[in-house]
């Protein structure tokens, strides 16, 4: 789809643009020959090698609800001609610099952008661009393609990820789906932006939830209330003077494995390298967890409940499954940040929720000790990514053992990032997104101490090294003992959450309605974009956004991937053949949660 755009010589919106020659000189000053022609071979160039990315959701068996949909819609999709890596019929645009300007017409006549995000760092050549271009005439043009155009004036890389944050919210997260990024001119911030190019977007596209997961978290709260301890007026002072080793299952846990016996400070393992420990009898101090699927305690279940740890004090989550509790006599659960029964419990209760507990058990590990006063960390096996795609997890783990159901889980890398021993490793969109957790943990607590022993990727704010320091007092297991003693139960702790999901289901209700009065694609696609906008920008309703958006972000991405990668005269097919299972997968949703509503009074 091509579009003719005008030429604006409208210089009263721009008053700093004087006239034609006062544009001139700009443009001589920065471009030095005639800049039409070199935006207009800028884009020619672009497109015999476009930087774009596509993302497309995988097809799983599953019960999940938003994967049904995901799976329907894409046998629809494949049968109008559905290719995932052809060129997209429609895209998303973010260019870098708009200069002269004569360069973003020229992109959007070459290729079906729908929503154009033009980044400006300089005053000067937005008001050239302007001055050059009717981007008036340009946003109407997105907005008739069903998108928008913005133009944010950033100055840092921070403030470009969150300027595409606030779009995002605005608009839809289906617009990463497929996304083009054209730099115009180099400068600092540009090239930080283009360089991190796959790093941002996969940021973007990652840790999501999903209702059966708030679900999950819901049973297991209820079932988990009876071993929640108040250990917030224990005292874990003595922690603060001690080191705390946290023991991931990358690969470089193989470089140090037999060192760790020699190590006089706190011994943590986190979930599957445990295992690893154990097999070199390795004993930890303290285990921690934080999987909420019974898979995971079934995964592990020879070792958690291996007599070697009768003495180990376990940390996990409230999600977790009943019977990892179970496993040990001495425990700590932590309220789980950005969690549907935590947000519940903390209406009524005062308990303090564990940020930066997310995405991998290292995670989790190294908040809850944060929160218990340690100060002092060396991470190992903390890798984050990996050298070599076969060489994923540590050596003496699960991983590798081929009668274990985790020998079969395969490890692809999406991109590289900078190394912390090496010069770079793979990294992939989880594994990336827990070593940013980590160092954001490190940066709003400065007064820790974090070396970096993992020959995997480089995390901010941790001194890299490559020798297991000893700690200056050493730790042993009795230390805990009158501390775990003052702990207190919370028995007293009772929640409901009925009216919660009551709540989810009337919204639900709403949505089938506007959904079945949709007539065009980019009509569904909007109910279903302004139904997470408003979930996400309502604050008083954080448990219902936690229950839906994470599954209903999924389904959106799935509809926009697909009607990128269909052709254009089948995209109407596409819509009259998704929309009654889209309220159908609605229907099952909010049944679902019916029949999570009705044990309410029965767990």
């Amino acid at each position: 789809m091509k579009a003719s755009f005008q030429i604006s010589q409208n210089k009263s919106h721009f008053p700093q643009i004087q006239d034609k020659l006062h544009a001139k000189s700009i443009e001589l000053e920065f471009y030095g020959i005639d800049p039409k022609v070199q935006c207009i071979e800028q884009v020619e160039l672009f497109f015999n090698r476009p930087t774009h990315l596509s993302l497309n959701l995988s097809i799983a068996e599953t019960q999940y609800y938003h994967q049904q949909f995901i799976n329907k819609s894409h046998d629809i999709a494949s049968a109008l001609g559905f290719k995932p890596n052809s060129k997209p019929t429609s895209s998303t645009l973010v260019v870098l610099g708009l200069g002269a300007g004569y360069h973003v017409p020229a992109l959007l006549n070459k290729l079906n952008y729908i929503d154009v995000i033009i980044i400006e760092q300089d005053q000067k050549l937005e008001a050239l661009g302007r001055f050059n271009i009717d981007l008036e005439t340009i946003k109407n043009e997105c907005k008739a393609r069903g998108g928008n155009l913005k133009l944010f004036k950033c100055k840092s890389y921070s403030d470009f990820l969150d300027s595409l944050a606030s779009y995002s919210s605005e608009r839809s997260c289906g617009i990463f789906s497929d996304i083009s990024l054209f730099r115009h001119y180099n400068c600092q911030l540009f090239d930080k932006i283009y360089d991190s190019f796959k790093e941002w977007r996969n940021s973007f596209v990652s840790l999501w939830g999903f209702m059966e997961d708030e679900m999950i978290s819901l049973k297991h709260s209820y079932q988990n209330i009876k071993s929640l301890k108040n250990f917030k007026k224990s005292d874990f002072s003595f922690l603060e003077s001690h080191k705390a080793l946290i023991v991931g299952n990358g690969p470089s846990l193989d470089l140090i494995i037999d060192d760790i016996n020699k190590f006089n400070g706190i011994i943590v393992s986190c979930g599957t390298s445990l295992s690893s420990l154990l097999k070199k009898d390795i004993v930890p101090h303290i285990h921690v967890e934080m999987e909420r699927s019974k898979d995971g305690y079934y995964i592990k279940e020879n070792y958690l409940n291996s007599p070697l740890l009768k003495n180990t004090l376990l940390i996990t989550l409230n999600t977790v499954y009943h019977k990892t509790l179970r496993a040990f006599k001495n425990r700590l659960v932590f309220f789980k940040a950005n969690d549907i029964t935590t947000e519940i419990i903390t209406k009524e209760h005062a308990i303090t929720p564990l940020y930066y507990s997310n995405p991998t058990v290292t995670n989790t590990a190294m908040s809850a000790l944060v929160s218990l006063g340690v100060k002092k960390f060396v991470l190992s096996g903390c890798d984050y990514g990996f050298v070599d795609e076969k060489l994923h997890h540590c050596k003496h783990s699960q991983y590798y053992n081929e009668r274990d159901d985790l020998s079969r889980c395969r490890f692809t890398g999406q991109h590289y990032v900078q190394g912390n021993q090496t010069e770079r490793v793979l990294t992939t969109r989880i594994f990336n997104e827990s070593r940013k957790a980590v160092e954001s943990l490190i940066h709003v607590n400065p007064e820790l101490s974090v070396e970096n022993i993992s020959n995997g990727a480089l995390i901010n704010g941790a001194i890299p090294t490559k020798e297991l320091k000893q700690n200056s007092i050493p730790f042993s297991f009795s230390l805990f003992e009158n501390s775990l003693k003052a702990v207190n139960n919370l028995n007293h702790i009772s929640f409901t959450f009925k009216k919660n999901l009551d709540r989810c289901r009337e919204i639900l209700n709403f949505l089938i309605k506007d959904l079945k009065k949709t007539r065009t694609l980019n009509e569904l696609k909007s109910v279903l974009s302004n139904f997470i906008s408003d979930l996400e920008s309502n604050s008083n309703e954080r448990e219902v956004m936690l229950v839906l958006s994470g599954s209903f972000k999924y389904i959106i991405f799935g509809v926009f991937n697909h009607t990128n990668h269909i052709p254009e005269d089948k995209k109407e097919d596409y819509f009259l053949n998704i929309k009654p299972i889209l309220c159908e997968i609605v229907t099952k949703i909010k049944t679902e949660i019916l029949s999570i509503v009705r044990t309410d009074r029965e767990i």
